[in-house]
């Protein structure tokens, strides 16, 4: 008898809340579920559920910064208390944006798209139907491995991401790919390429395209003091060697990066399988490693470098022949890339250091260059466009 009262009990309580969870449920299940953004063919919506919030607008990567552009993002507060706010459907691209409820900064929480820059989290939204057709995934995938190595430099075993493209073999020791190291700028890490930079998806999509050679891209953490992502909550290391600046801070590529690489992938070993290339800081770092490295690396880009363009507060004009002796005095020791890439966003404040020291070069006859801009200031559509344009011609025989 006591046995049935216990079991008796037990389906009771089980009953009970059984019916409590599945009322919680139905009243979530009430309510109208939020979508944002929603894109149409002409138009699109983002929408937040706030019905305590007095004023609430949202702030999209396309619509610029200033008084006009927080006019624009006002949103207007509707039936449930949902907010929102339409506009033209922009041009294809991969956007950012965050709601600001009653002064305060927030993602939108109907929308699983996250992505993060240095220490800021932003919503995101892929615009397809164009350009960002090839940030879209692939149906002929690479893998991103997350790859711990010992880097001697500064006594660290440290973190950086390892892009393969689809069909490579670890076991396949006869065919040898050629490898492009990809360094992000100020503020970002290891992470920042393949997430804002959608590395992956770009050499996904072109290689499968044909309009870029397969190949392997490194993306290490170009902040000496780092051992990886601070989301990794690693301490940063206090005791590391002084640098000459943050541009000519990176020697540890060439000197532990590339050895280990080549030692555990199937890669070609000689400078016409190397590239080196990265934004702003990267794009600095760049800069150093392949001009004093000319024997290491055949391909270098440069994207809306700061040490170039001379952007940063109290920085003095660039000059090429101190920074790299010979550079302009005697070019033919350096003239010898078979891709020599600069660019910049065209409303960049970096622009006007960049496109001098473009001319300069060409004045002086080195060969294999490129230079292009690309509307936008210092942001990651222009780098994203960087990247496509430049693997597509790396690797490739000569003329």
């Amino acid at each position: 008898m006591k046995a049935f009262r216990t079991i008796a009990l037990a389906a009771l309580l089980t009953a009970s809340l059984t019916g409590l969870r599945a009322q919680e449920l139905q009243n979530f299940q009430n309510r109208q579920p939020v979508v944002s953004p929603e894109l149409t063919a002409e138009t699109i919506t983002f929408r937040l559920r706030a019905d305590y919030a007095t004023e609430v607008s949202v702030h999209a990567s396309w619509m610029g910064y200033g008084p006009e552009a927080a006019k624009a993002g006002k949103m207007t507060k509707g039936e449930g208390g949902v907010w929102s706010v339409t506009f033209p459907r922009p041009a294809s691209e991969l956007y950012t944006y965050t709601f600001t409820v009653d002064g305060v900064s927030t993602l939108d929480p109907a929308n699983i798209f996250v992505q993060r820059d240095g220490t800021r989290f932003m919503s995101a939204v892929l615009v397809d139907g164009g350009y960002a057709d090839n940030y879209k995934e692939c149906s002929r995938p690479g893998n991103i491995e997350h790859v711990w190595y010992y880097s001697a430099t500064n006594d660290m075993t440290r973190r950086m991401y390892v892009y393969t493209p689809y069909g490579y073999d670890r076991y396949d020791r006869k065919t040898k790919y050629p490898v492009l190291y990809l360094l992000h700028g100020g503020g970002g890490d290891e992470d920042a390429w393949s997430t804002l930079g959608r590395t992956q998806q770009i050499l996904d999509n072109l290689i499968a395209q044909g309009k870029a050679v397969p190949m392997l891209v490194v993306m290490p953490n170009g902040n000496p003091n780092q051992y990886a992502a601070s989301t990794l909550q690693i301490p940063v290391k206090q005791d590391i060697k002084k640098y000459p600046s943050n541009f000519d801070n990176y020697d540890s590529l060439v000197a532990d990066i590339v050895p280990f690489i080549e030692k555990n992938y199937n890669v070609i070993k000689d400078r016409k399988g190397r590239a080196v290339a990265g934004l702003s800081m990267g794009g600095g770092q760049s800069f150093y490693i392949a001009l004093r490295n000319v024997d290491k690396f055949a391909n270098v880009g440069i994207f809306s470098s700061g040490l170039i363009g001379g952007a940063g507060a109290g920085m003095a004009p660039f000059d090429p022949e101190a920074q790299m002796p010979g550079l302009i005095s005697t070019p033919e020791k350096y003239n010898k890339f078979d891709v020599f890439y600069l660019s910049c966003g065209d409303q960049d404040n970096r622009i006007g250091g960049n496109t001098a020291f473009y001319e300069q070069l060409k004045g002086l006859g080195y060969k294999n260059l490129v230079y292009e801009t690309y509307p936008g200031g210092h942001e990651w559509h222009v780098w994203r466009r960087n990247l496509s344009s430049f693997v597509q011609r790396i690797f490739k025989p000569t003329k």
